[in-house]
């Protein structure tokens, strides 16, 4: 039987450039709360739209984080 997994699990290791990013965008969430509802939002569009293809809804959801990280990087 071939069965989809319900939940991914990212994993870095704490010196890592990813965990950085990983902080960052949370930092900047927290001081921009209203980008919270847009990110929320497009989550649940993106999965929706791509259920079946983790990589697309993946790059969506990082092509919003890279935007969001580069006009935001001076507010911190």
């Amino acid at each position: 039987m071939n069965q989809k997994a319900e939940h991914n699990l990212y994993v870095c290791n704490k010196e890592s450039d990813a965990l950085l990013k990983h902080i960052t965008f949370r930092d900047i969430l927290r001081k921009q709360p209203q980008l919270i509802e847009t990110y929320a939002t497009l989550k649940k569009e993106l999965a929706e739209r791509y259920k079946h293809n983790r990589e697309d809804y993946t790059k969506g959801k990082t092509e919003f984080v890279i935007a969001v990280m580069n006009e935001c990087k001076n507010i911190l």
